[in-house]
C-alpha cells in the first residue's frame, strides 16, 4: 500500500498517540551541500515555503526506531535548510519537507502532533555485512533512495542539551496551522562514509548532485518529541 501526499481526510483510522513521545533507535545523519536547483525543487518543498529558503545545506536522516509511542518503525527524512516563516513570531526555522516512514500509525500521528508531512514507504535496512550498512527505500516495489555506508570504529557521546534550543527548533505548516517543536536526543555517534547512493528525484531529492559535508552513524540514541506550539499559519 502506498500513501504519497494523501490528504489527511483520506488516511485510515489508527490509534492516536498524542505528544510527547519518547523514542529509542539507531540511524545515520548526513549534512549535504546541494545546488539551489535541488534545494528548491518544488516536488520536495511545499508551496507555503517556496522562495523562502535560507542557506545551502540540507540535513538527511535515516532512522530505525526500535521503540516509540506507535511501536517500531523506520524513517527517511530531508530538511533542505531554514525557511522564513510568516507566522508569529516571524522567524527562520528548519523544516522537514520530505519524509517517509514504514507505518501508518507514524504517518497519521506525525501529521497530527507536529504537522510533519509523513508518507508511507517500504524499507530494507541491512546492517554490518562486511562492515557495511545498506539502506533502501521503495514505493510500489520500486526503489527510489539507496545508501551504502561504512561506519568508523571510534564513538563519542552527544547530547542536544549542549545545543541552544533555538538551533533545535523545527517548524511545519500543515492544515492551515504552524507547528513549532524542538526535539531532544542523546546517545553516541561515530564518523561514517557514504560509499554509494542513488535516487529517483521524483520521490526524493537527488542528493548525488551535491557533496557530503558530514556523515555520522548513531548506533544508539534516545529521543524526545515534545508537544508542539500550534498557531494559525
Amino acid at each position: 500500500m502506498t500513501i504519497l501526499l494523501t490528504p489527511d481526510w483520506d488516511l485510515p483510522n489508527v490509534a492516536l498517540a498524542p505528544a510527547p513521545w519518547s523514542l529509542t533507535g539507531s540511524g545515520y545523519i548526513l549534512m549535504v551541500r546541494l545546488p539551489a536547483s535541488v534545494l528548491d525543487d518544488p516536488r520536495h518543498v511545499p508551496p507555503e515555503l517556496r522562495g523562502k529558503r535560507r542557506g545551502r545545506y540540507a540535513m538527511v536522516m535515516l532512522v530505525d526506531y526500535e521503540d516509540s509511542a506507535v511501536g517500531p518503525y523506520r524513517e527517511l527524512l530531508y530538511i533542505p535548510g531554514k525557511f522564513a516563516f510568516d507566522g508569529e513570531p516571524k522567524k527562520n526555522y528548519q523544516s522537514i519537507t520530505r519524509i517517509y516512514v514504514s507505518s501508518l500509525e507514524s504517518v497519521v500521528n506525525g501529521r497530527r502532533n507536529w504537522g510533519i508531512p509523513k508518507d508511507l514507504a517500504s524499507f530494507d535496512y541491512r546492517y554490518g555485512v562486511d562492515g557495511i550498512d545498506r539502506f533502501d527505500t521503495s514505493l510500489d516495489g520500486k526503489r527510489f533512495a539507496s545508501f551504502t555506508f561504512k561506519p568508523g570504529k571510534l564513538k563519542w557521546p552527544f547530547s542536544t542539551a549542549m545545543v541552544p534550543n533555538a538551533l533545535l527548533q523545527l517548524a511545519q505548516i500543515h492544515g492551515g496551522r504552524q507547528f513549532v517543536y524542538a526535539p531532544s536526543a542523546k546517545g553516541h555517534v561515530q564518523f561514517a562514509k557514504v560509499l554509494d547512493w542513488s535516487f529517483d528525484s521524483t520521490r526524493f531529492p537527488d542528493l548525488a548532485q551535491g557533496r557530503v559535508v558530514a556523515c555520522v552513524k548513531v548506533p544508539r540514541f534516545t529521543m524526545g518529541f515534545p508537544v508542539s506550539v500550534v498557531t494559525p499559519a
